[in-house]
């Protein structure tokens, strides 16, 4: 008797912004994803890419269940926790999705102002420059904005376009009255009398998992074999990006490639974030792949009124493939010693 051969496992960034490209492409062109069993019965791949982005930016809470239903992906990279949430909420016959592992779990990013803003409170009315008015920045200031007393969505003017990397010559040609400055790169600029206002890892010193990575529970179901060789993958993608300076250039020119291919124009003209080694060893991949502080950001998006309510994080959640993967991982001589680096970094730099 032949069995058929299973489908091949369909990976769908949510997100069309190049970062969110830049892991799976590691995992894929370094060949992890092939070493670590994500093949078929012959050898070849066994998954495929569905690019482009899934969701429309600021609509994924609406539309990526459909989106996913319609594309067959059984995994979805750099999702919100609040877009998990409220696919609990409604009962449309989609598929039900599971937070399986994390994607972005913190931000070295600082809102910096000009000099004659001394607090958030005296940015009241100004221009903060942003990605869109619903990226990881503004997702992370509007908390804090509430807890001063400005309304995130009324008191201030988000002006989008304004990525972090491109923000200091735009603070410097007082572009913008404030915005959000890679950590690295604000000394600079409180040196000449910038005063930076609010620092997001100070401010979530245990992780703010503003992205993550979910499956369908149909994938969990029938496809847990190759969804760990997947996120197996995927963990050493995430200390390959993160071991500097040794894969500088080839992450460089990989990121200058995948923009030179987006049909956006922003994301094609948009400094690389890949600017320095120093820019790339702190770009937000955890090293285990854990999510943390789900229950606070869900709270946050109730609070801020992006989410009626949301069930205890635990119920979203199913880490056990995660935990497989690393588990055989930590485990290996082969890869112990990129293992250990990125523990190094996440040691040196608390993320």
């Amino acid at each position: 008797m032949i069995l058929p051969t299973p489908a091949p496992l369909r990976l769908a960034p949510a997100c069309y912004h190049v970062l969110h490209l830049i892991p799976p492409m590691v995992a894929h062109e370094m060949n992890f994803f092939h070493e670590e069993g994500l093949t078929d019965e012959f050898g070849e791949e066994g998954y495929r890419f569905v690019l482009g982005g899934l969701a429309p930016f600021t609509f994924e809470k609406e539309t990526l269940q459909q989106a996913m239903k319609e594309q067959g992906a059984d995994v979805a990279m750099d999702v919100h926790p609040s877009t998990v949430a409220h696919t609990r909420t409604t009962d449309k016959g989609l598929p039900k999705l599971v937070i399986i592992a994390g994607w972005r779990n913190n931000n070295p990013n600082c809102l910096v102002a000009q000099p004659e803003f001394t607090s958030l409170e005296s940015l009241r009315g100004k221009g903060i420059g942003c990605i869109d008015e619903k990226d990881n920045l503004v997702g992370a200031l509007s908390p804090v904005l509430k807890r001063e007393g400005l309304d995130p969505r009324t008191a201030v003017n988000w002006v989008r376009g304004w990525a972090p990397q491109k923000n200091t010559k735009a603070l410097r040609e007082r572009v913008l009255d404030a915005a959000f400055i890679p950590t690295i790169d604000v000394p600079p600029l409180e040196q000449d009398g910038f005063n930076n206002l609010f620092n997001i890892v100070e401010e979530y010193p245990n992780g703010r998992p503003d992205r993550i990575i979910v499956a369908t529970q149909q994938a969990l179901d029938q496809k847990r074999d190759a969804l760990r060789s997947f996120l197996k993958g995927m963990l050493r993608a995430y200390w390959f990006i993160r071991t500097m300076p040794e894969n500088y250039q080839y992450l460089r020119n990989l990121e200058i490639r995948l923009r030179r291919q987006s049909f956006d124009p922003d994301e094609r003209t948009r400094p690389l974030v890949n600017g320095s080694p120093a820019h790339s060893e702190i770009l937000p991949f955890p090293y285990d792949a854990r999510p943390t502080q789900l229950d606070a950001y869900l709270a946050e998006a109730v609070d801020l009124g992006e989410l009626d309510s949301a069930p205890p994080a635990d119920t979203l959640v199913d880490l056990s493939v995660l935990e497989e993967a690393f588990a055989e991982l930590d485990g290996r001589a082969d890869v112990k010693a990129s293992l250990d680096r990125a523990r190094e970094v996440h040691e040196r730099w608390g993320f």
